[in-house]
């Protein structure tokens, strides 16, 4: 996902959410972006996008953790423990919720 490309995931939420029938779903994006800083600019937007599954999430921190890149490790972090961004294993018991 280039970073100039993270608001089409937001205006497509908003398109779901605008021409929705009935009460509003949850709204998430499955990504495999691998530079924190992105994932963080669709996790942490306006609150259109309910949360981000990441398809190798937990390579994804073994990757920075092995670079020792503090900031994206930090980040990291703040999105997880916030519950904005979870691995997509996570995606099924979240629906079954």
């Amino acid at each position: 996902m280039r970073s100039d490309r993270a608001q089409n995931s937001r205006t497509e939420a908003l398109g779901l959410i605008r021409n929705r029938k009935g009460h509003l779903s949850h709204i998430v994006v499955v990504a495999g972006e691998p530079m924190p800083s992105r994932l963080a600019s669709l996790a942490l937007g306006t609150g259109d996008i309910d949360c981000v599954y990441h398809f190798a999430l937990y390579e994804l921190m073994k990757a920075v953790k092995e670079v020792e890149a503090e900031d994206a490790e930090e980040m990291l972090g703040i999105l997880i423990n916030g519950k904005r961004l979870k691995d997509i294993s996570d995606l099924p018991l979240d629906l079954a919720v």
